[in-house]
């Protein structure tokens, strides 16, 4: 007879199964962030103004992304959803980062699958600064001037994690 009883077999078994810790992707993805070339122009009623009050992202900036496969194999990754997140890092005279702080629904999200063959690039949209967990947070810009950014990435696709940093991008804003 085993000397491992249940008791010990199924915490055991346990353990293993969500306590190790999670595969890292294969490094071959690379992102670069795109930022808009021209000055964005807003006006003083598209301005955030920070607090707990404060509705809406900044519509008139939009951002792309590019996630670039250099391997030699396809690589799926999950985007969108709760599999993945995006978060933004903004540096400016006008810079808010403006946390989600509601409600949220329980329900697990499923994003969709992306699968980016070898030596092929997949491209996204963030709009309005949209950011964090299904892109509930945001940043607000209060101020014209240049403004840098760094994206991180984030996905998950069984047991494996991808976590991608971007290129600094720049822009400009003008209040009009």
């Amino acid at each position: 007879m085993c000397s491992m009883s249940m008791k010990t077999l199924i915490p055991s078994f346990l353990f293993v199964l969500f306590a190790s810790p999670l595969g890292m992707a294969d490094s071959s993805l690379k992102l670069q962030l795109f930022a808009p070339k021209e000055p964005v122009t807003l006006s003083k009623a598209d301005l955030v103004k920070a607090g707990t009050g404060a509705k809406g992202p900044v519509e008139g900036i939009t951002l792309r992304y590019r996630i670039t496969n250099t391997g030699k194999q396809a690589i799926e990754i999950r985007h969108g959803g709760d599999e993945s997140t995006n978060s933004l890092s903004i540096q400016g005279p006008g810079a808010i980062n403006i946390p989600y702080r509601g409600p949220m629904t329980l329900d697990y999200r499923i994003g969709e699958k992306v699968t980016i063959s070898a030596g092929e690039s997949k491209e996204f949209e963030i709009r309005g600064l949209a950011h964090g967990i299904r892109n509930m947070s945001r940043w607000s810009i209060t101020k014209a001037g240049d403004y840098k950014v760094v994206m991180k990435f984030n996905s998950r696709t069984g047991r494996k994690r991808t976590k991608l940093k971007s290129n600094t991008a720049q822009f400009s804003v003008v209040i009009e």
